[in-house]
């Protein structure tokens, strides 16, 4: 954490009423710079954090929700370079999302920039051996196809405009990179199980070209449904189980929590 903020952090955290120290398992960097894409400037930090609840919290029911988000900027305002974005889960909130097969949750266990406090113990790599499957890579392949779908315009609102990337490259190339970004990461996961974070480096160069305007929104839309079909064929011969062992991950959890208890908890005399 030597390079975050971590004042900052700390006082964000303060306000839904979480103690870095005490309770939070895992503090990852996410977002462009996890990926290997970031445009120098441009981005803000990014971070996904898990926490323990205390032991009231947990045996009569949480306090706060499961997940929050916690910005610097307030509510609707767009962040910017400088500012801090945390995405705040429970232990359990994470793990389920992780079985999901959710592809942002995924990510979080592949990331390099991490922190653990006192909590180094945690085994994720059991996480991930639970959670890895086929359905997983189905997800990867839904999210895509709805981010597309917005791309194009054919899913609600067209509401995916950067309005200063559409005035310097006439769409908003952020946005196109991450929809690339998802599929290959998608067909790399369907294919070994994992996911290589930083993206490999000529992967990563080319979709920071598309983030600069490299590609016209034709372009990219043609290499993105490239993409998208790369990804549907490894789903057809990926040989990773088909479902996720759920017995597994709720032992995982219950292992995982009761140990983290005992070290929170303290005995009076």
């Amino acid at each position: 954490m030597t390079h975050w903020p971590k004042g900052k952090i700390v006082d964000l955290l303060s306000r839904r009423r979480i103690d870095l120290k005490r309770d939070v398992a895992l503090v990852v960097e996410v977002g462009s710079t996890m990926h290997g894409i970031s445009i120098d400037g441009v981005d803000d930090l990014d971070l996904t954090v898990v926490r323990f609840e205390q032991w009231h919290e947990f045996v009569n029911g949480p306090s706060q929700r499961q997940s929050m988000m916690i910005r610097t900027q307030p509510d609707g305002d767009r962040s910017r370079f400088g500012d801090i974005d945390i995405n705040v889960y429970t232990l359990r909130k994470f793990a389920g999302l992780a079985a999901k097969g959710n592809p942002s949750i995924l990510a979080v266990l592949f990331a390099p920039n991490r922190w653990t406090g006192r909590f180094h113990w945690v085994d994720w790599g059991k996480l991930i051996a639970y959670t890895t499957s086929q359905a997983a890579g189905a997800a990867f392949l839904g999210y895509m196809r709805q981010q597309m779908e917005r791309w194009q315009g054919k899913r609600g609102q067209k509401n995916v405009n950067r309005p200063e990337l559409v005035e310097r490259y006439g769409f908003d190339t952020k946005y196109a990179g991450h929809v690339v970004r998802l599929g290959l990461q998608g067909t790399e996961y369907l294919t070994t199980g994992r996911i290589t974070l930083p993206m490999p480096k000529e992967q990563a160069a080319d979709i920071r070209n598309l983030r600069t305007g490299g590609f016209t929104e034709p372009g990219a839309m043609a290499w993105a449904l490239k993409v998208e079909n790369e990804l549907k064929a490894a789903l057809d011969a990926s040989t990773l189980p088909e479902r996720p062992n759920l017995g597994g991950t709720d032992m995982w959890m219950a292992d995982t929590y009761a140990q983290a208890f005992r070290s929170m908890l303290t005995v009076e005399p």
